[in-house]
């Protein structure tokens, strides 16, 4: 669709606390874009918030953009999965884990997958306690026109008023002598998101959790998995590297205040 249009992002709007938006379709040159936040801007008396995402390969609409007043924060990539050609008894000789058997980090780690609706509160509080402080580095984070206090509190609620209420979302984390490890959420098509405690990183633990979440969706029929991720994050493009994605859909994203 070529016309260029603003669509409601009610959880971003909840998490900035300020409406939020995301611009849709093809952008032509600046001043259409121009025209579609002066608009905007004449409706609203508060401040407000746009997002816009533009494939790798559209180099000029990035261009446009940014002269209409966006800001470029990042580029993401989606890193994928084939199932089909990993079935389990492969996977659990090939995708091994950073730890033999008889090691005691082997012996005292368990693992565990359930719908959502299912996690335990004291589990459920744990996840959030570390989404709030292990996403320090995600894009709003590195926009300097985002306060630090909103950066810092929105993947914690996005977990918890989000994630937390779908039904449809799994949860697959390891507990470590009795505190939790890390955690993957995903669905029947994503890896949504993912989070390692701080006392656990470096150490395999990620790796270890994603296989043991790959495991998990082909026992319940996923053919393929996908996830999105910062080209800057260089742990998660060589852990994803390592477990055999495939890297497709390079994508810009840009970001617009109103009070800027």
């Amino acid at each position: 669709m070529s016309e260029l249009y603003l669509i409601d992002i009610p959880w971003e709007t909840r998490n900035l606390g300020m409406p939020a938006y995301q611009l849709q379709g093809t952008i032509k040159n600046h001043k259409v874009v121009e025209s579609i936040l002066e608009k905007k801007h004449t409706q609203l008396v508060e401040n407000f918030f746009v997002q816009l995402k533009v494939n790798a390969e559209k180099i000029n609409e990035v261009i446009f953009a940014q002269h209409a007043g966006f800001r470029l924060i990042e580029m993401s990539i989606s890193p994928h999965l084939d199932l089909n050609k990993v079935n389990s008894r492969i996977a659990r000789n090939s995708f091994k884990t950073p730890y033999s058997q008889e090691s005691s980090l082997s012996k005292n780690t368990e693992n565990y997958c359930c719908g959502v609706e299912h996690l335990q509160d004291s589990i459920k509080k744990a996840i959030i306690d570390i989404s709030k402080k292990t996403f320090n580095a995600d894009r709003f984070h590195m926009d300097p026109n985002c306060m630090k206090s909103i950066a810092d509190k929105r993947m914690g609620l996005w977990v918890e008023l989000d994630l937390f209420k779908n039904n449809k979302n799994y949860c697959t984390y390891s507990i470590f002598n009795n505190s939790l490890v890390g955690y993957v959420i995903w669905n029947q098509t994503d890896i949504i998101l993912n989070g390692l405690s701080e006392n656990y990183k470096g150490k395999g633990f990620g790796k270890a959790l994603h296989i043991q979440t790959i495991l998990d969706a082909m026992d319940r029929g996923l053919k393929e998995i996908k996830t999105n991720i910062s080209v800057n994050n260089l742990p998660a493009l060589n852990l994803y590297s390592k477990l055999d994605f495939s890297f497709r859909e390079p994508k810009y994203f840009l970001h617009y205040w109103s009070r800027i």
